[in-house]
């Protein structure tokens, strides 16, 4: 009876045995199959990419690459956009191209077909004739033919600089409502904020602008307010139509001040422009700005920038700060995406 049983453990225990070996195989097999399948494929393919222009300025995904035309790059599988900043005639051409898997060298030359039509940006300048100080001790004033002169800088200032600037992806428009019958009794900081400015002019909807700006004059011979200053308020919400905003307390001399603007920093509008669109608007969109402290427009000198100041303007709107080994900033696929007015009204692509 006890060799009997012997011999069933030994049966029992070659059964098992063969039996985890065939299991064993099995599993061997399973792996190798497993990673035949999962080889991964090649992650990177190359790009090639060229412009009517050489020396044009290259993005990918709405980023600067760093180089220019003619260019090649190692791009990943996928939709990818291209656009090319031409420096001669300042436009921007795009295209979108797909990436394959079987893509060996995808070469891509963008002509006039690519060409981009800006996006129309509206802004409102009112001049305020009159304005006084929140004790309402004396009346600081500039006659129409003084604001005339600031509302033609304004003008100029966005022609001139932010379109270009922009690769013209933005095209600017320009509206004047001027508070001329009303003194406007300012903030105890000495600003038309945008309380005081909803209280004087109260028929903007949402969508009429992208940008609003207030003018007055911060001190005259006998009545002195304040120094020169501009202060933008970051959120667009800060009006009810969900315009960017900003006032501008300018100087006594309102037409030296501007030749010398003009002559040796002409960003005045800009920055208090950028503070409200490079501060909170593309960010808030998923677009990366420089920043130092919590600050993108006061962040220059962190970058290696210096006064004048233009070229830190100029690097912002067109997405070229360089920061490490990427570029960062606004770019012209952000504004061909999105205005202020437009995601007001919810009309963003």
């Amino acid at each position: 009876m006890k060799k009997v049983i012997n011999y069933k453990v030994a049966l029992i225990s070659v059964l098992f045995f063969y039996a985890m070996m065939i299991n064993l195989g099995c599993n061997s097999i399973d792996e190798s199959s497993a990673e035949e399948t999962n080889k991964p494929e090649t992650s990177k393919f190359n790009l090639s990419v060229a412009a009517i222009e050489e020396g044009a300025a290259i993005y990918i995904d709405g980023v600067y690459t760093g180089k220019t035309t003619p260019a090649n790059f190692l791009v990943s599988k996928g939709e990818h956009v291209i656009g090319v900043g031409l420096n001669t005639a300042k436009t921007y051409l795009r295209r979108e191209v797909q990436v394959s898997s079987t893509t060996e060298q995808l070469v891509i030359s963008l002509d006039e077909a690519d060409l981009q039509q800006p996006k129309t940006w509206k802004v409102l300048f009112v001049g305020v004739n009159q304005v006084t100080t929140a004790n309402g001790i004396c009346i600081s004033s500039y006659s129409t033919e003084q604001l005339d002169l600031a509302y033609e800088f304004l003008k100029w200032s966005f022609e001139e600089k932010v379109e270009p600037y922009s690769y013209n992806t933005t095209n600017w428009e320009f509206y004047r409502s001027d508070i001329t019958t009303d003194i406007v009794q300012l903030s105890n900081d000495h600003l038309i904020n945008p309380e005081i400015f909803e209280s004087k002019i109260i028929d903007i909807q949402k969508g009429d602008y992208d940008l609003i700006v207030s003018f007055f004059r911060g001190a005259q011979q006998d009545c002195f307010i304040a120094d020169f200053i501009g202060i933008a308020w970051y959120d667009v919400t800060a009006l009810s139509s969900e315009s960017s905003y900003f006032t501008i307390r300018y100087y006594d001399d309102l037409e030296g001040a501007i030749i010398t603007s003009k002559q040796n920093d002409p960003g005045m509008f800009i920055h208090e422009w950028l503070h409200t669109v490079a501060e909170r608007f593309y960010p808030n969109r998923g677009y990366t700005m420089p920043t130092f402290k919590g600050q993108v427009v006061h962040a220059a000198e962190r970058y290696g920038y210096s006064a004048p100041w233009m070229s830190w303007y100029e690097d912002i709107i067109a997405g070229k700060v360089k920061d490490g080994s990427s570029y960062v900033g606004i770019g012209p696929e952000a504004f061909l995406e999105c205005t202020v007015r437009e995601q007001a009204i919810g009309q963003c692509l």
